[in-house]
């Protein structure tokens, strides 16, 4: 198929790939959601615990790949108190690393400290790494860090209670560590981001040796206006397409921006919740 730059036919392309997701029949392909309904958000229970959870900064000492991975973790409220827990782990690249922490501001970290305070997440450990240079960094990412993180931190250690997550190039990052990794991550979730013409190849053998039932869960959102990533999320679907792969995605009225992904974040923490 040929390459076209404008957004129409971007549009067209994605268009005629949800069209082909939902004409297919339930017994041939696993069903998908082109616009599925969001997570409904209310309180799960009452906080177990009084108080506000904590914020830092870490690095792996002793990496292994190549790559000096510095991270920012969230806490949730009592982790010191209840050292008798352990806690799900979400790990979520982000367009930046920001150096001042403050759970007063509009981060993943302290978005996620106010749905737990408020009863509307369950208490899970958030990890937000640093920006990764250079091809190879989903590797990097998956085995240094996250041993380093579940040696050091009371997390639970199976797939199920590890997700991935990313915004951008940070989704491209997530799903290449969820793919790559199924016996790692459980759940990956994708803020408007897709994959390369030359990553198809790769994506089905690692879906191709991956055990049934053992893929993570994949869910998408993408902007109706965003033209460059409706490209790229195109060569996404149709890997997992062809190989029947579930996953649910979400279009909404927006562009690569912000403003965009703002509103989408509550939801989307929430719907890794549902996975614990």
């Amino acid at each position: 198929m040929k390459k076209h730059s404008s957004q129409i036919w971007s549009w067209l392309l994605l268009v005629s790939t949800l069209c082909a997701c939902t004409q297919v029949g339930a017994e041939t392909r696993p069903a998908v959601t082109a616009t599925a309904a969001r997570p409904t958000i209310t309180a799960t229970s009452a906080p177990e615990c009084a108080g506000i959870g904590s914020m830092g900064t870490d690095h792996v000492p002793n990496p292994t790949q190549g790559f000096s991975i510095y991270f920012q973790y969230y806490l949730p409220p009592c982790y010191q108190e209840r050292s008798d827990r352990s806690y799900p782990v979400l790990y979520l690249m982000t367009l930046s690393h920001e150096e001042g922490l403050s759970l007063t501001d509009n981060t993943p970290l302290s978005l996620a400290n106010r749905l737990i305070v408020g009863g509307k997440l369950p208490p899970v450990i958030v990890v937000v790494p640093g920006q990764l240079v250079g091809a190879d960094s989903d590797v990097a990412l998956t085995r240094d860090l996250v041993p380093y993180v579940d040696g050091k931190y009371r997390t639970i250690r199976d797939r199920l209670h590890r997700g991935v997550g990313g915004v951008s190039n940070g989704a491209a990052i997530a799903v290449r560590m969820g793919f790559q990794f199924p016996e790692t991550f459980g759940s990956v979730g994708m803020l408007s981001g897709g994959i390369a013409d030359n990553e198809a190849p790769r994506f089905t053998e690692w879906i191709r040796r991956t055990p049934p039932g053992k893929l993570p869960r994949l869910h998408i959102d993408v902007g109706d206006q965003d033209s460059g990533i409706l490209n790229l999320l195109h060569n996404l679907l149709l890997v997992l397409d062809a190989n029947h792969v579930p996953y649910t995605l979400n279009v909404g009225h927006g562009d690569h921006k912000w403003a965009f992904w703002s509103p989408l974040m509550e939801p989307y923490l929430i719907w890794f919740s549902q996975a614990w």
